[in-house]
């Protein structure tokens, strides 16, 4: 079986992040290529909870490091879970945003 590939695109909101992500998945879909759309953060139970924790209202003390670290549990998650898993049984995973958001958003 072959490997999964993993595509990630990053940009600020509003940039066209899900409009490309759309297209590429159908574009995937219709070379019967399998493929697996995810976000950060979010893309797991866990994750979409977190998600909503980072984006809510109520978050305005938190420590930039508190956040680092709930977005790194988050993307811990959706490796373990969702990405690595369909890599494996060789399918496609394309995101909207990973790692170069961290550096962008959390400094690192």
């Amino acid at each position: 079986m072959k490997k999964g590939k993993f595509i990630t695109i990053d940009g600020v909101e509003g940039a066209g992040k899900s409009t490309q992500i759309a297209f590429i998945c159908d574009y995937l879909h219709r070379k019967g290529i399998d493929v697996v759309k995810t976000r950060e953060p979010g893309g797991t139970d866990l994750g979409e909870k977190i998600r909503s924790l980072l984006l809510g209202l109520d978050n305005d003390g938190m420590h930039s490091d508190t956040e680092l670290l709930l977005m790194f549990s988050a993307r811990n998650e959706l490796i373990q879970n969702k990405i690595k898993p369909a890599l494996a049984e060789g399918k496609w995973v394309v995101s909207d945003r990973f790692t170069d958001a961290s550096f962008a958003y959390q400094g690192g």
